[in-house]
């Protein structure tokens, strides 16, 4: 609708009314427009305050923008509320927001006061630092430290960061590169201290605070100095650096005036090279950086646990050494030690089988085999010791299973115990040609099998291979008529004679007797010979008569 015709309206509807009514209709309507105006502006400054006081704490505490948004409203709910209650007609909710909008602006002021930063958001320093003898001092003004004297110098983010450093406990160190950056790309400040000698030289530092040696306070680099120390470090010749293996011999500082005389190099191990000069190392074309006494003394360190590893190290190796000459002492003695245990046990084994077989030469051994070992068992004293020489000799031949005597005495033995076992421990000692064997075997088959052949071979068979048993044998056979012979009586005594000489005792004996027996048939054949002639030189005398 135009304006007009609203006016128009307007004035229709007040025409309707008296002259003092329509007044207070007009005073009441701008009233209530001035009310509206005035609740929208309170309301906007209410807004305005909480975003101001929002936006202070979100740049002061660093907020991300949904938290500082969460403030920014809280805060207008705060505000308009604390404020609505300012102009309550009730006296004590007047108090209440007057209170709660004074309660909130000192929080407000404190919250901010907290805030101890060094800068503010558009980067402009608001602290300057203080070098003292023991630490670095930050002051809110520029000027000079009421406490030291000293001049209390801006600070900047590079100098905020060596400050930090230097809390952490880092010193200033001297800079040994022969190129250093003396300020930042970015800033141009100094990130370089200096101090300089009596004699004009130049010492560079990569940190604020003290000269370690004279005790003076390091300077922040300038243009000029940096301008001075480029034409020092120029008149130095420039010549191939020689290495030097034993740089306390060459001397690391000029006895006159104090400089240094040495370069180093740092390899990814952190092992030091040493040079007599400035330069380059030739392997890896990283510069020689000048010798400091921090670097003097982490080389000794390094010499002296080299020398420490070195020492370590040969004590180790003298105690493998000697954990080796002890293990092999002692297994040297161990070994001798079960040398011993095996001599020993074979002594004892030797002994033990020994045993076995003297017990069973002493029990059962036949006093005419030419193989026996002792004096030898006749055979009827074997029979009464028959028990104790078969277990004997059942040891004997399991321990010198080859040993043929021991067999053919456990079978002299057996022949009291198991004739059969006898039997066939004779049989396989005649096939291994045992001589004593075959008068035993020839017995068994004269009385066990009644067969006197086999008995008569098997003593012949034991004579030709000169056993005594077997030729008396036979002279008993020959006596028997079971071995008949031309001349039994020459016989006889041959075997005999023989026998007696193998040095059995029985033949000896008979030998004699056989020897007297045929003296006699001689005499008596002799006697009968001389009566024959004699009665026939009777009877040719008697004829002749």
């Amino acid at each position: 609708m135009p304006l007009f015709e609203v006016r128009k309206t307007f004035e229709r509807v007040l025409g309707r009314f008296h002259f003092i009514t329509q007044i207070a209709i007009v005073c009441l309507a701008l009233l209530v427009f001035g009310g509206i105006l005035f609740w929208i502006f309170n309301e906007v400054v209410y807004y305005y305050v909480a975003r101001s006081y929002a936006d202070e704490i979100a740049d002061a505490y660093d907020l991300n923008p949904g938290f500082a948004r969460a403030v920014l409203w809280g805060s207008f709910a705060a505000v308009t509320i604390l404020g609505g209650l300012s102009f309550s007609l009730s006296a004590k909710k007047r108090w209440i927001g007057i209170g709660g909008a004074l309660a909130l602006i000192i929080a407000h002021s404190l919250l901010i006061a907290r805030i101890d930063a060094n800068f503010r958001k558009n980067g402009v320093a608001q602290k300057c630092y203080v070098m003292t003898r023991t630490s670095i001092k930050t002051l809110n003004r520029a000027g000079i430290d009421p406490e030291t004297g000293r001049e209390c110098r801006p600070l900047t983010p590079q100098i905020a960061e060596k400050i930090e450093e230097y809390r952490r406990g880092n010193r200033p160190a001297p800079i040994t590169s022969a190129e250093p950056t003396f300020f930042d790309p970015t800033t141009g400040e100094p990130i370089v201290w200096y101090f300089k000698t009596e004699s004009g030289n130049i010492e560079l530092f990569n940190l604020m605070g003290f000269h370690p040696q004279t005790g003076e306070e390091l300077l922040p680099i300038d243009r000029n100095v940096a301008e001075v120390w480029r034409k020092q470090s120029a008149q130095l010749v420039r010549r191939v650096p020689l290495r030097l293996d034993d740089p306390t011999k060459f001397g690391f500082f000029d006895a006159t005036t104090g400089n240094a005389r040495v370069w180093f190099w740092r390899d990814h191990a952190g092992n030091l090279e040493f040079y007599d000069g400035p330069g380059f190392h030739p392997e890896s074309g990283d510069p020689l950086r000048i010798i400091s006494r921090d670097v003097i003394t982490e080389w000794q360190q390094q010499q002296s646990d080299k020398a420490a590893r070195k020492r370590a190290e040969q004590e180790e190796r003298e105690r493998i050494q000697q954990q080796a000459v002890a293990r092999k002492a002692e297994e040297d003695r161990q070994a001798a030690e079960r040398a011993r245990l095996e001599r020993e046990a074979e002594a004892a084994e030797l002994r033990e089988r020994q045993q076995s077989g003297d017990d069973c030469d002493r029990l059962a051994a036949n006093p005419t085999d030419a193989q026996r070992s002792g004096p030898g068992v006749p055979f009827d004293l074997l029979k009464h010791q028959a028990e104790s020489a078969y277990s004997a000799c059942t040891r004997a031949v399991a321990t010198f299973p080859f040993e043929l005597r021991y067999q053919y005495q456990l079978g002299r033995a057996a022949q009291f115990k198991d004739r059969k076992q006898a039997f066939a421990i004779f049989s396989r000692l005649t096939q291994a040609s045992y001589p004593a064997a075959f008068d035993n075997l020839g017995t068994m088959y004269l009385y066990d099998q009644k067969d006197s052949s086999a008995a008569v071979a098997m003593f012949k068979r034991g004579a030709s291979l000169d056993d005594a048993d077997s030729m008396v044998s036979l002279v008993d056979m020959i006596d028997r008529g079971l071995f008949p012979v031309p001349n039994p009586m020459q016989a006889k005594i041959a075997l005999l004679n023989r026998a007696a000489q193998l040095g059995h005792g029985g033949a000896q004996r008979a030998y004699q007797a056989e020897l007297q027996k045929a003296e006699q048939e001689r005499a008596n054949q002799l006697n009968q010979q001389q009566m024959l002639q004699l009665f026939g030189a009777i009877v040719q005398g008697v004829a002749r008569r």
